[in-house]
C-alpha cells in the first residue's frame, strides 16, 4: 500500500497554513513529521485524514484520489491515534478498543464475536490483554497511549496517523510506547506520526519530513534531514547532533 501526498496546499477558508507539500509512505515505513508549532502538521493531518479537504494537489492511496471518500471508506485505510484522550464514562480498555470496528458495522449493527477476537488481538499486540476489563479512565498516561493505538489496530487500517503520541508522557512511558510502535512498522503498518522529538525521529523513523513555515525544508533518511544545519534553520536554536555509541545520535542544546 502506498499513502501519496503530491504538491497539497492545506488551511481554513482563504488561509492557506501549509503549501507544497510532497512525500510518499509505503507498507512498512515510518515517517517522522517534525516542525515548531505553526508550520501545518495537524492542518496536513487534518487534510490527510478527510477532515478538510485540500486547497490544492491530490491526496492518494495506490493510486485512488481519497478527495470525496466516504468516511467509511478512508477509515479502513486511515487509522487515527490522538495525542490524548479522555472519555466521559469510564469505559472499559476492552471497549475503548471495540469501537474501532464501528469502520466495519453497519449503521444499525453491533460487534460480533469476530470483532471481540479482533479487539483482544489488538490488546495483545500492545501488551494490554491484563488490563483488558479496566476502567480506561483510571490506567496510566502511558498506558492509555498505547490503548489509542491498540485501537487503531482494532481498525484494521493500513496506514496509522498519530498526533505527538509521547507528548504527554514521562520519560519511561515514552520509551515503551516507542518500543511499541516501532515493531508496528515490522508487521507492515505505514507510520505518520508528528514529534517534537528529534532523537525519537533518528531512533525510530525510517523517513524524516521537517516543517518550517508552511513549507517543506527537507525530507528524506533521517541522517539526511535531521543535520544541525536544518534542525538550527527550522527550531532558530544553536544545537548539535552527537553520537552517544551503539549506533545512536542525539539532538543537544549547546546551551540553555
Amino acid at each position: 500500500m502506498r499513502l501519496k501526498v503530491q504538491s497539497v496546499a492545506c488551511g481554513y477558508g482563504a488561509k492557506t497554513v501549509a503549501r507544497g507539500i510532497d512525500f510518499e509512505l509505503s507498507s512498512g515505513e515510518a515517517m517522522y513529521l517534525l516542525g515548531p508549532n505553526g508550520s501545518g502538521k495537524t492542518t496536513l493531518f487534518k487534510t490527510i485524514l478527510g477532515l478538510m479537504p485540500p486547497l490544492e494537489g491530490r491526496i492518494s492511496i495506490d493510486g485512488e484520489d481519497t478527495r470525496g471518500w466516504p468516511q467509511r471508506k478512508l477509515a479502513k485505510r486511515l487509522a487515527y491515534v490522538p495525542q490524548a484522550h479522555t472519555p466521559p464514562f469510564p469505559f472499559s480498555v476492552r471497549d475503548v478498543v471495540l469501537t474501532a470496528r464501528t469502520a466495519h458495522i453497519d449503521l444499525f449493527g453491533s460487534p460480533t464475536l469476530s470483532d471481540g477476537k479482533i479487539a483482544d488481538a489488538a490488546m495483545e499486540a500492545m501488551g494490554l490483554s491484563a488490563l483488558a476489563e479496566a476502567r480506561y479512565t483510571e490506567i496510566s498516561g502511558g498506558e492509555r497511549q498505547l490503548v489509542l493505538i491498540a485501537r487503531a489496530l482494532a481498525q484494521e487500517a493500513d496506514f496509522l496517523v498519530m498526533d505527538e503520541p509521547t507528548s504527554n508522557l514521562d520519560f519511561g512511558n515514552q520509551m515503551r510506547v516507542l518500543r511499541r510502535v516501532k515493531e508496528l512498522t515490522g508487521r507492515g503498518y505505514g507510520l505518520l506520526i508528528t514529534t517534537h522529538m528529534p532523537d525519537h525521529a533518528l531512533s525510530c523513523a525510517t523517513k524524516v519530513a521537517l516543517l518550517r513555515d508552511g513549507a517543506l525544508l527537507a525530507q528524506g533518511a533521517p541522517d539526511e534531514v535531521l543535520t544541525e544545519e536544518n534542525l538550527q534553520a527550522a527550531y532558530h536554536l544553536a544545537l548539535r547532533i552527537a553520537d552517544v555509541g551503539g549506533g545512536m545520535r542525539v539532538c543537544v542544546p549547546k546551551s540553555i
